[in-house]
């Protein structure tokens, strides 16, 4: 078995890629900026992270798809474009087959929609009136 080592190109592509959820991402112009080809960027990335370069775009962007719908009040249009991606019911599908259930389903397993606290209530505050109606307020 080989040991592998940690190259920073590759690290700085995943702390990039973390940064950049929303964002689209092309591989190619990503291995650029590292300065590598994108076949050896690929080769790179698989060794270090075992997973390819897209997959591992993908479940980065699945896995906070789930932190946000499970934990923030976002609608799913919001939590999917957070996440980068354009097409609910494409967004739909790869968090159901990721995730095993549909976003909404994934909300509701976390305890429903989150409700915010009912703001207290407010009475509204009248200025005193004075007893002569032509005599102004000091």
């Amino acid at each position: 078995m080989k040991a592998t080592t940690i190259d920073p190109r590759i690290t700085w592509a995943v702390a990039y890629m973390q940064t950049q959820l929303a964002a689209p991402l092309n591989m190619a112009a990503l291995a650029a900026r590292v300065n590598l080809s994108p076949s050896r960027f690929r080769e790179l990335f698989a060794l270090q992270t075992g997973t390819g370069p897209n997959a591992y775009l993908r479940a980065l962007r699945l896995r906070r798809a789930r932190l946000l719908l499970e934990r923030t009040f976002l609608s799913v249009k919001e939590v999917m474009a957070l996440v980068g991606y354009n097409d609910p019911s494409h967004f739909s599908r790869d968090v159901k087959r990721f995730h095993g259930s549909a976003p909404s389903a994934l909300r509701a397993a976390a305890g429903g929609t989150l409700r915010l606290a009912k703001s207290p209530t407010h009475r509204r505050i009248r200025q005193s009136r004075a007893r002569d109606p032509g005599a102004r307020c000091a």
